[in-house]
């Protein structure tokens, strides 16, 4: 745990590796948008906490039916469909591992950009914070959050774990480029209406465009609906062409 300079709060900055929030560290390893580890709901993560059986997010691949089927509400198909699923997590890809890591800050978005930009972990975990900052989203707040999470001994430790329970990924492979968007870096904030922004970004990045979560001097364009806030003033003061969501209706209809 570290206060931030700046900031009244104490923060978690442990990683994987912290204890202190294990089972909150846990929930965001395994939600959807991560490891997408089904039937690992919180009241079953508090359990499997509480009666030692993990104290660390690789300790789930070392559970047995044997030690799941003894804690409370778990039958025996449960506990074969929660295994499973933890199985099937071992297949995935560099980007999801990345965000499932809990590196502050470090949200699909950039973990997307990060998994690009060096397309090994071993890389990104390598590189300097001047390094990290050549990715298209990431400032050098973020580079600091990352490389404090690679130095962490306790984080490298549960990272040589979980690959060695076989978790793994296909080679990261760019797009060749040439969509009508290739070379551009949009930003999706506030409400949409016409659809979710993770399918607005989606759509963008099949007609070749980058997506960021952040605005910075690299951003194309920023698509604002209501609430946008502070990304909004960011795009104003850097002189960025922004638009609203019936705007990026016509540019998507008119490139798909």
């Amino acid at each position: 745990m570290a206060r931030e300079a700046g900031e009244a709060a104490i923060r978690c900055v442990g990683g994987v590796g912290c204890q202190a929030q294990l089972k909150g560290v846990v929930r965001h390893f395994a939600s959807r948008k991560a490891m997408n580890i089904d039937g690992l709901g919180d009241k079953l993560i508090d359990q499997l906490v509480d009666e030692g059986l993990l104290t660390s997010v690789a300790d789930l691949f070392r559970l047995t039916k044997d030690s799941v089927g003894a804690l409370d509400r778990m039958g025996e198909k449960s506990s074969e469909n929660l295994l499973l699923s933890v199985a099937a997590a071992r297949e995935t890809t560099l980007s999801k591992f990345i965000y499932a890591l809990g590196i502050r800050e470090v949200g699909e978005a950039t973990a997307r950009s990060l998994s690009e930009h060096f397309m090994t972990l071993d890389a990104m975990l390598a590189a300097s914070v001047d390094a990290l900052e050549d990715v298209d989203d990431v400032g050098p707040v973020v580079a600091q959050h990352i490389c404090a999470f690679a130095v962490d001994a306790r984080n490298r430790v549960i990272l040589d774990e979980l690959l060695a329970a076989g978790i793994n990924w296909p080679d990261v492979t760019l797009d060749a480029g040439d969509g009508p968007l290739a070379g551009t870096i949009w930003v999706v904030t506030g409400k949409l209406v016409a659809m979710s922004r993770e399918e607005a970004e989606s759509r963008l990045r099949a007609l070749g465009a980058k997506t960021a979560s952040s605005v910075s001097k690299k951003t194309t364009s920023v698509v604002a609906g209501p609430g946008a806030g502070s990304k909004r003033k960011r795009a104003e003061s850097l002189a960025i062409p922004i638009m609203d969501e019936s705007a990026l209706l016509v540019v998507l209809e008119t490139h798909e």
